[in-house]
């Protein structure tokens, strides 16, 4: 038996060979040119800055001003972008104490009798005594003031009816820790501080 008798049939299988051999020559050239697909991963949403207290720097420096930090940050770190001068008398300051927003830095002099001063919200540059304590009847008639969590003193969380100095001093300390209060409901992972107590305050405290 021959295969293919007319010529017709023979061109036409030909033929179509050749189309098919086009075909998978123009697929695998496509392939080659073609830039690889890369995969894009989606940016990442921007994060939130951190927040942060501003404190005043002042006397035996080079560069006095306001100067803003992290919560947790020290009264060294203040001194230190403030560029205390030659004659700065660091050993009257606690370097080493915690900042409090707003707070008032007074660097002094060597041989000046005057110490360096704390302005009413500072807590930092020297110990100080903790106000006497009230009795509940006392607060009770006081008319009670709105107290910011984030920048509030001990003696400020004091003034809440049912903040002694304990707690307030918990409240400091757990704020120094997670760098400053998201919102009011951290308060109760205050020891201390539970649902109830955390109502009756919630009127009075404010980020």
């Amino acid at each position: 038996m021959v295969l293919w008798e007319h010529p017709a049939e023979r061109y036409l299988v030909l033929a179509c060979l050749a189309v098919i051999a086009v075909s998978l020559s123009a697929i695998a050239l496509k392939r080659w040119t073609e830039p690889p697909l890369v995969l894009q991963s989606p940016p990442n949403p921007p994060s939130s800055p951190p927040p942060r207290l501003k404190v005043h720097v002042k006397g035996a420096v080079r560069k006095p001003g306001v100067y803003a930090l992290p919560f947790g940050s020290r009264v060294e770190e203040a001194v230190r972008l403030a560029q205390a001068t030659p004659d700065a008398d660091l050993d009257a300051l606690n370097l080493a104490a915690f900042l409090e927003d707003g707070q008032e830095i007074l660097v002094p002099r060597k041989g000046r009798s005057e110490k360096a001063r704390l302005s009413p919200s500072s807590l930092a540059l020297a110990p100080s005594l903790p106000p006497p304590p009230r009795s509940r009847a006392e607060r009770a008639k006081t008319p009670a003031k709105i107290v910011h969590l984030n920048t509030a003193t001990e003696a400020d969380l004091m003034s809440l009816l049912g903040i002694g100095p304990v707690l307030a001093k918990r409240i400091v300390e757990y704020r120094r820790q997670i760098g400053g209060f998201k919102s009011v409901e951290q308060l109760l992972e205050v020891k201390g501080i539970g649902p109830k107590k955390l109502e009756r305050l919630r009127p009075y405290v404010r980020l």
